[in-house]
């Protein structure tokens, strides 16, 4: 299958997000590690040491969101992660395209006509794709109704 147009997720935020709750956590230990009069190097050192499991968390969840992509083919969209098909819509069953949430975030709802079942694709970190996509899936499929 021929890919059209393929859309890689925006993370620049997302990472910036990160570094800054890094940032705050380091220096407000580093003054409560003060304040208690426990700042001394080995204290910090093994404080910074503890904060070595959120960077490794954080570099974990920048490379699943980074490794996602969108990919429209003639047939329908893929929603890939580390390079496998994690999700695949076929445009002529879709039936209608909404907002939905899982969890609390927000995901885009991709009601099918056979099933009935719902196909949740991410909203974040795509979230300037879905008006292109989505009228790309109008363009295929034009019984279906899109509300986002």
């Amino acid at each position: 299958m021929e890919v059209i147009k393929t859309y890689y997720p925006r993370v620049k935020t997302i990472e910036v997000f990160m570094i800054l709750v890094y940032c705050i956590v380091v220096a407000f230990g580093t003054v409560l590690l003060w304040v208690k009069g426990d700042l001394t190097i080995e204290r910090w050192q093994t404080f910074m040491l503890i904060g070595l499991i959120y960077i490794a968390f954080c570099i974990l969840l920048s490379l699943c969101i980074r490794t996602q992509r969108i990919e429209l083919t003639e047939k329908g969209m893929q929603h890939k992660l580390f390079g496998l098909n994690r999700r695949v819509v076929s445009f002529s069953s879709v039936k209608r395209v909404t907002f939905g949430k899982v969890n609390g975030s927000i995901v885009i709802a991709i009601e099918k006509h056979y099933d009935k079942k719902i196909t949740y694709v991410p909203y974040l970190p795509f979230e300037e794709d879905w008006d292109e996509i989505s009228s790309y899936i109008k363009q295929k499929n034009s019984e279906a109704i899109i509300a986002i």
